[in-house]
């Protein structure tokens, strides 16, 4: 499973992505929720206000399959 991940905002700051995208390959084992992937970034599901999966909108229960885009966006401070 591919997976890149764009953050915005503050998170740009506080996040192990950074400016730019990070990309990264995972052995499709199933059962990755994007709130897994989030511990391994440094970011607290609190700081989130939205999550988006190839462009639409996701749960942060969402499972990961394949080729995956997320972006997180930050609540307002």
């Amino acid at each position: 499973m591919r997976i890149t991940i764009a953050v915005h905002g503050h998170l740009r700051q506080t996040s192990g992505v950074g400016h730019d995208e990070l990309s990264f390959t995972l052995p499709d084992a199933g059962g990755v929720r994007i709130r897994d992937v989030l511990d391994t970034l440094n970011i607290f599901e609190e700081e989130v206000k939205e999550v988006t999966m190839n462009g639409r909108r996701a749960r942060m229960d969402s499972t990961l399959r394949g080729r995956v885009r997320l972006e997180f966006f930050p609540k307002r401070a």
